[in-house]
């Protein structure tokens, strides 16, 4: 597998996928109002927080094994049954406590489509993972579209047949099917007989990426989780929508992260260390190349992008907005290097630098949210952003030597200064809605590429990256 090809591909499909959600949520908003978005936002914190024990670790664990060309029978049908002995527990759960779930929530009668989105929840983790696992990370593009086009269609026709918020919900667990469907369908499924040998070493393994995923879903949902315990659903469902608007620039650093994890284990198993450097090296870089201008133009434009997409009543995120923003340019170094540790069989230093990440978003959640609420929440996440960042820099360079090109980078912020200042000129004179938020957007990248191809790194980086796609010079 082309690791440049792979990422390629993969951004690619994010790019689908963000024009897909960004238009679905726009519209759901339009349609529902915030409050119903809130909702569906804090099910989805739901789902994610109980699918932390649910999964312990299991689904990468699974990914390491099978890059690693262990028995792909055993571990298959292994991780399978363990992931479903753990999940019984908690559908029980959720039943004796429906009645304060379903407040949480705010839907009545939600629970069944609780226990229904955990099941397809940690399915869908399951086969992404399987087919990562046997190197074939390129196809989750196309599946996770397949998925999202599902959601979209679904929740479009069961709003018009008048579900309210139960539809988008519903319509998030149909998405998730298909991905599954297509995941079966694409993967060399082999079943053997289950082992407590093979349970054992996939848990032992998967309780150091256990408190990994903790990390991720603090990052995601647990300052949501929190918000909804001292704001209405309607300014959760802001705050959120003003996150999935920043989370656009975070698309190619996924692209990366879910290439590089299966390349580094196996250049780690064959010690090509200066395989992992130039890695790094590479793509260490590129994803500030598109966090950093997402920064600018979201202080020019942002107020536009949430109140002409998403209705009025999201303007009140603007400033969670920028934050966000920030957000993201420590979140895109720390998700390239993080995830790194666990694939040169460092757990135990991933582990801890999730935990300081943990830990901080937790105590910063829960001292700021209840003072300053929505900004407070984004402020929380921004420095546990940055606590995992250093940690994540800290460990990765005891091993590997992060090469880190300062002089590109810093170009990088100086074109997206100059894009920032000519959109804020331009602006004035641009009609209202959809076309200020149109003409702005398109000027701005415009700008922005011309200034940063004019160095001469930097394009000859970018069109080696179309040469590996095309086969042909631009």
């Amino acid at each position: 597998m082309n690791l440049r090809d792979s990422v390629l591909k993969l951004f690619s499909g994010s790019i689908v996928l963000a024009l897909i959600e960004f238009g679905a949520i726009a519209g759901f908003t339009q349609a529902l109002g915030a409050g119903a978005m809130g909702s569906f936002f804090v099910f989805q914190a739901v789902v994610g927080m109980l699918g932390i024990p649910i999964d312990v670790g299991i689904s990468k664990a699974t990914e390491k094994q099978l890059s690693a060309d262990e028995p792909h029978g055993e571990v298959m049908t292994t991780a399978a049954l363990v992931k479903v002995v753990l999940l019984l527990p908690w559908v029980v759960a959720l039943f004796l406590a429906a009645p304060y779930v379903e407040q949480y929530v705010g839907v009545d009668g939600v629970v069944p489509l609780v226990v229904l989105g955990l099941l397809v929840a940690q399915g869908r983790g399951l086969s992404l993972r399987l087919l990562a696992g046997q190197l074939r990370v390129d196809q989750n593009a196309l599946l996770k579209v397949i998925g999202k086009v599902t959601w979209v269609v679904s929740g479009a026709v069961l709003i018009s047949l008048g579900w309210g918020a139960m539809a988008i919900i519903a319509a998030f667990i149909l998405g998730r099917f298909a991905t599954i469907l297509g995941a079966l369908v694409r993967l060399d499924l082999a079943v053997s007989r289950p082992t407590v040998s093979r349970a054992r070493s996939l848990v032992d393994f998967g309780r150091y990426v256990f408190i990994g995923n903790v990390g991720g879903f603090v990052y995601q949902w647990m300052d949501v989780a929190i918000l909804r315990l001292f704001v209405p659903v309607s300014m959760v469902g802001a705050y959120e929508i003003a996150w999935r608007v920043a989370s656009v620039a975070m698309m190619l650093t996924e692209a990366i992260r879910t290439s590089l994890f299966p390349k580094i284990s196996q250049w780690h198993a064959d010690n090509e260390l200066g395989e992992i450097e130039s890695a790094f090296e590479q793509w260490l870089q590129i994803p500030l190349y598109m966090t950093i201008p997402a920064f600018a133009g979201a202080v020019v434009l942002g107020r536009e992008v949430l109140g002409t997409l998403f209705g009025a009543d999201v303007v009140v995120a603007y400033p969670v907005l920028i934050v966000f923003m920030t957000e993201k340019i420590l979140r895109s170094v720390q998700l390239v290097l993080g995830p790194s540790l666990f694939a040169m069989d460092k757990p135990t230093l991933g582990y801890r630098g999730s935990v300081a990440a943990i830990v901080s978003n937790l105590v910063l959640n829960v001292a700021l949210i209840p003072q300053f609420g929505i900004i407070g929440a984004a402020v929380a996440t921004t420095l546990s952003a940055a606590t995992a960042a250093i940690v994540a820099i800290n460990y990765v360079n005891r091993f590997v030597d992060i090469i880190v090109p300062w002089r590109r980078i810093a170009w990088s912020v100086a074109s997206a200064t100059l894009m920032a200042v000519a959109v804020a000129a331009l602006r004035p004179y641009l009609p209202t809605g959809w076309q200020r938020v149109a003409i702005g957007v398109t000027a701005g990248v415009a700008i922005y590429l011309a200034l940063l191809l004019a160095n001469d790194g930097i394009r000859l980086e970018m069109w080696g990256a179309i040469e590996d796609v095309t086969g042909s010079s631009p």
